[in-house]
């Protein structure tokens, strides 16, 4: 028995990030965007985005420790699986996200089947939809923008005779283009989506309709993006959310909230009777944070990375306080703490 003195909950799973992006800083965005096609060409993207990941990810020994930095910057904020271990400028990075945080793309264990991740934009519907009913899970960015063009690429899903290339195997990122009667359709046939509000914000303006998508029955969890145009980690995000839903009076609780980065995406991924929630039988993903008082909904969304104790993936702690890990383990000063 290890007495933490803190609350516990379950590790945090984050189904949208672009990981190797998270050692850059935030990107001053120069103006509002009406879709994902707009903002890759800007000169001051190509500088302080594009152009310093092309360098890192092709000069040996730095993406080593570019992955290592953005794991611990994860585990730091209580998240125990991430998604998105890509990196354009280097095909190879998938083999480093292989130590300290899950990852659903490279899981490497049976029981927790891995998902696909797709950037591109689905042209042929028909294929996708095969894909699909092949069994495997596709993490794709859908509708990614506020215009008709955006929202194009959701209708793009419907086949020639009126099929719509949407199971339950695939999970949404951002869909910020959808309307209400767009989720009627992506909720009927079983599809969930990843709420990322602050990079939407940043970049477009607006965000999800994430009323009408948990209205119509649609899976929603929460990632935050990357650091360049979203939070620095899914506390941040969590804390983003909270915010967006007040102001737009979007009736979604703290504990809805908490759904998000841990039943939801468990739940989207097939991974509920693994992970998601503390149940017996499941496996040890935890974090736990410091008090034990008041509502532990509304301590987990207002915490910050020096409220954490102890997270643990599979049962194995991999960072928190001194007292919970072994002689010899890495020093870190973080917050302050």
């Amino acid at each position: 028995v290890v007495r933490t003195g803190g609350t516990i909950y379950p590790g945090m799973i984050e189904l949208h990030n672009h990981l190797p992006y998270n050692i850059l800083r935030m990107w001053d965005v120069p103006e509002l965007y009406r879709s994902r096609s707009q903002w890759g060409g800007h000169p001051a993207y190509r500088k302080l985005v594009s152009g310093p990941m092309n360098v890192l990810g092709k000069t040996a020994g730095f993406i080593e420790a570019v992955v290592r930095y953005v794991e611990v910057k994860a585990l730091a904020a209580g998240v125990t699986t991430s998604q998105g271990i890509a990196l354009f400028s280097n095909a190879n990075t998938r083999r480093y996200h292989r130590c300290l945080v899950r990852n659903v793309e490279d899981t490497d264990d049976a029981d927790l089947p891995e998902a696909d991740s797709r950037v591109a934009d689905v042209n042929d519907a028909e294929s996708f939809l095969a894909r699909l009913e092949r069994g495997k899970t596709v993490i794709l960015h859908l509708a990614e923008g506020v215009d008709a063009g955006a929202r194009q690429h959701f209708s793009a899903l419907q086949t020639g005779d009126g099929r719509w290339a949407i199971t339950d195997r695939l999970i949404g990122i951002h869909a910020a283009a959808l309307t209400d009667a767009d989720m009627a359709i992506f909720g009927a046939h079983g599809g969930a989506m990843v709420w990322s509000p602050s990079s939407n914000l940043m970049l477009y303006g607006d965000t999800a309709q994430v009323a009408a998508a948990r209205q119509e029955g649609v899976t929603v969890a929460l990632g935050s993006d990357w650091s360049p145009t979203g939070s620095k980690n899914l506390l941040r995000e969590l804390q983003a959310a909270r915010v967006v839903a007040t102001v737009r009076d979007l009736e979604i609780s703290d504990q809805d909230l908490v759904d998000m980065v841990t039943r939801n995406p468990a739940r989207a991924l097939r991974w509920d009777h693994a992970l998601g929630s503390l149940t017996p039988g499941r496996r040890a993903d935890l974090m736990v944070l410091a008090g034990k008082t008041g509502d532990p909904y509304r301590r987990l969304i207002e915490a910050t990375e020096r409220s954490l104790v102890l997270v643990a993936v599979n049962g194995v702690v991999r960072y928190g306080q001194p007292r919970f890990l072994p002689p010899g383990s890495e020093p870190l000063l973080v917050g302050g703490s």
